[in-house]
């Protein structure tokens, strides 16, 4: 087997240490599927993708995205961090990309801010919001909370990609004091066809972000992530539904409980076929090598 160099991409946050850790590895095209997840199992973050020759004439490159269980058709920042590391790479340099995955292409915008430096946004895919029959005292007791910290606005499972279960809880204080059992959550998330749990609550005015957001996956072997992009995708989708309004904006900040926090920007657009969602943020290299599989 090969020698493959990789980076480790901070994702939605211009410094290392922060916002979520992404590995991006290079000349993977002798690998299958099971090596690929093999290889995630052991790096054991939430995501590492696989960056391969384009399947697409309309895309730049092909990723192949792995949590430590299994490949998604789509996931938020791990598309941040490997355009951030295709652009470091050179060769690209945008202002639009193109990436080819499960889901099928996603379009990338790029604004450089510097030197290696940029804010790239996606078009996730079409949003779907369902509203299915939940206990919410299960809920709760699934997420360690009471049940009266969940908002009056119904849980949902929404997808922009990779389906969420989402509730809102009453502000940040509720957020802070989570502790979710993984055995009571995974089953449940699994039961609604959902791949984890995003919690999300909004901020007190005279912040730099209007939402708080919180990811737990432990079906995934992911127990929590520090700032997950589907999950702010699915969250922008069903804000959007519920405004009345054909577009909107905000910002967003996740990972505060970890120390890890970063910051995502969120808006949707209605054109003519339909809602749009886009998530965008930056990304710094944290680290970068090479795996030997001898």
């Amino acid at each position: 087997m090969p020698v493959l160099s990789y980076l480790v991409i901070d994702a939605f946050s211009d410094q290392p240490l922060r916002g979520n850790p992404a590995a991006v590895v290079f000349g993977g095209d002798g690998l299958d599927a099971r090596d690929m997840q093999r290889i995630a199992q052991e790096i054991n973050l939430s995501e590492t993708v696989f960056v391969l020759p384009t399947d697409h004439p309309e895309a730049d490159y092909r990723a192949r995205i792995f949590t430590p269980r299994r490949e998604l058709p789509f996931a938020g920042h791990p598309t941040l961090a490997t355009a951030h590391a295709m652009l470091l790479r050179g060769g690209l340099s945008g202002p639009q990309l193109t990436q080819s995955c499960a889901l099928g292409l996603i379009p990338l915008t790029v604004q450089t801010k510097g030197p290696e430096r940029w804010f790239i946004e996606m078009t996730q895919g079409v949003p779907s919001v369902v509203v299915p029959t939940l206990d919410r005292q299960l809920l709760a007791e699934a997420l360690g909370c009471a049940a009266d910290v969940l908002t009056a606005r119904p849980p949902a499972v929404v997808s922009t990609g990779v389906p969420w279960l989402l509730a809102e809880l009453d502000g940040p204080a509720a957020m802070e004091a989570l502790a979710p059992d993984p055995y009571r959550l995974a089953p449940l998330c699994q039961g609604l066809g959902a791949l984890g749990v995003t919690l999300f609550c909004t901020l007190p005015p005279g912040q730099d972000a209007a939402y708080r957001l919180r990811t737990f996956a432990p079906g995934e072997g992911i127990g929590e992530d520090p700032v997950c992009g589907s999950g702010h995708g699915a969250v922008c989708a069903y804000l959007a539904q519920g405004s009345g309004q054909s577009e909107g904006a905000y910002e967003a900040e996740q990972g505060v409980e970890l120390g890890r926090r970063g910051k995502v920007w969120a808006r949707w657009t209605t054109p003519e076929e339909g809602l749009a969602v886009h998530i965008g943020g930056t990304a710094s290299v944290f680290a970068e090598g090479t795996l030997v599989l001898r």
